[in-house]
């Protein structure tokens, strides 16, 4: 088929395709570290923390007596305290003082921000792409891509731990590909005009106004002169899908009406989520780097890459026998091959594990022989729903 719905439903959708023409990419593997120490970098106001005079620039060192292994850990420590805790702070002024904090029920319980800028944690869309989550001062940026019709798509998530409104938007945003050539930023409209011409940017425009369905295969669409929101004259090649179906059409206008990043302002705790769109790479990898309030946070995305040194039958048997169902799982496998899926089980007759696809495909599941698998490791599931990242607000 020479269209798939939804643009082969490579906006990250999870409907069942065949995604042949789809290259999924991969975070570049970059320096990590994480803090070994919980600095506070941000207290939300009106939060525990701020009740209890936690300040920017203290450390948290301990809860109830225990320390956690590094800053990361620090979120789930606090998860698990009782709503009355002990914490002890290294104030920013220099003595060590051990403050008692009556815990939120919800989240964020204490309401301080720990600084992990330098780490860069690994993770995986719910439509299996892999992604990078980078850390600056009380921002998060996490990152995921893939290369479909031309056009590369970019699903970032801007999470906002600082004390006050983020305004997000595309602008924030710029990228270089492999020759260090600047990639241009696409609007949701030039998407449309490229794959539909102007019928497509009129769809557009009709869902983002959350108007009622119309048939495409209406002539009457293009009856009146087109404003300038629904005109293509700007864009070089357009209408590349035009002879496609109306439906087709429609379920992408709609897609990119719900999930573009469109300009918005972001309370304290809340994250941007949504998709930008980048002109085709000349080379990989690609830089994407957001500018926010003077911070960088930068990640590569280019073909995923095998890694990890061959892992023993022995230690691949104990690792899936280890595994529940649902965990995200990065297999590389002997011929070079990376999948990324969810766990379903492990079959130890058969020395097989099974995934869910999140490919698609006519069958909902995979599996792969123990004998043809080089190494394996879990990775983290990013949250469906805009949220702050998990080790970062506490």
């Amino acid at each position: 088929m020479k269209f798939r719905l939804l643009l082969t439903v490579a906006l990250f959708s999870t409907c069942l395709h065949a995604a042949d023409d789809v290259e999924r990419l991969s975070p570049v593997p970059m320096v990590s570290h994480i803090p070994a120490q919980c600095r506070v970098v941000s207290v939300l106001k009106e939060s525990p923390a701020e009740k209890a005079g936690i300040r920017p620039g203290d450390v948290l060192q301990s809860v109830n007596g225990r320390s956690p292994q590094d800053a990361s850990g620090f979120a789930g420590m606090v998860a698990a305290a009782p709503e009355d805790s002990e914490f002890k702070i290294l104030k920013s002024s220099g003595p060590v003082e051990n403050l008692r904090v009556h815990l939120s029920q919800g989240r964020p319980r204490l309401g301080a921000v720990c600084d992990l800028s330098g780490w860069a944690k690994p993770g995986v869309t719910a439509a299996g792409n892999e992604s990078l989550t980078v850390f600056s001062g009380p921002y998060a940026l996490t990152v995921s891509g893939i290369i479909d019709k031309g056009i590369m798509f970019v699903r970032l998530r801007v999470g906002n731990d600082s004390d006050h409104p983020l305004n997000v938007a595309p602008a924030l945003f710029k990228a270089s590909d492999g020759s260090g050539g600047p990639m241009t930023v696409l609007s949701p409209r030039e998407v449309m005009c490229m794959l539909y011409g102007e019928k497509g940017a009129h769809l557009l425009v009709l869902k983002k106004m959350k108007k009622d369905t119309m048939d495409s295969r209406d002539s009457s669409l293009l009856d009146n002169e087109p404003a300038a929101e629904e005109r293509c004259d700007d864009v070089p090649v357009k209408g590349r899908l035009h002879d496609s179906s109306s439906q087709y059409a429609e379920a992408n206008a709609q897609y990119l009406a719900a999930e573009s990043l469109w300009p918005a302002s972001y309370k304290p705790g809340e994250a941007a989520d949504g998709l930008i769109y980048l002109s085709l790479p000349s080379r990989l990898p690609v830089t994407l780097q957001a500018t926010i309030e003077g911070r960088i946070l930068s990640a590569q995305l280019a073909m995923p890459v095998a890694g990890g040194e061959q892992m023993k039958a022995s230690k691949l048997r104990a690792f899936f026998e280890s595994q529940k169902k649902g965990d995200t799982i990065r297999l590389t496998l002997k011929k070079g091959k990376v999948f990324v899926g969810r766990f379903s089980m492990y079959d130890s007759v058969e020395e097989r594990a099974w995934f869910q696809n999140p490919s698609g495909g006519m069958l909902g599941t995979v599996s792969y022989a123990i004998d043809a698998i080089r190494s394996a490791e879990p990775l983290e599931q990013n949250p469906s729903k805009p949220a702050p990242e998990s080790g970062h607000l506490n």
